[in-house]
């Protein structure tokens, strides 16, 4: 009996444990119109998720390598970037 009752127990274990492990989804949206151009976004970004075009625009070029952090929207001056959370697939089914 004490034998089913460590079985159980590991169970209940490693429920939480894959919870934890299940990687948040998030993708930074640039306003365009409202962007200068000064690329603190781009230099703040330590996954290198965002871009400035030769014309001076930023762009999101990884969106995939976003890990939510938002330091891009903290120390963007014009408000013109924000970082959004993506409802994964399993929550959505």
């Amino acid at each position: 009996m004490s034998e089913e009752v460590a079985q159980a127990t590991e169970v209940q274990e490693e429920a939480p444990a894959k919870h934890r492990t299940q990687k948040r989804r998030t993708k930074p949206i640039i306003f365009p119109n409202w962007c200068k151009g000064c690329a603190l976004c781009v230099e703040f970004c330590p996954k290198h998720v965002l871009e400035q075009t030769e014309s001076g625009s930023v762009i999101v070029a990884h969106p995939d390598q976003c890990i939510g952090c938002r330091w891009c929207e903290l120390h963007c001056p014009d408000f013109a970037i924000f970082v959004t959370e993506i409802e994964s697939e399993e929550k959505s089914v």
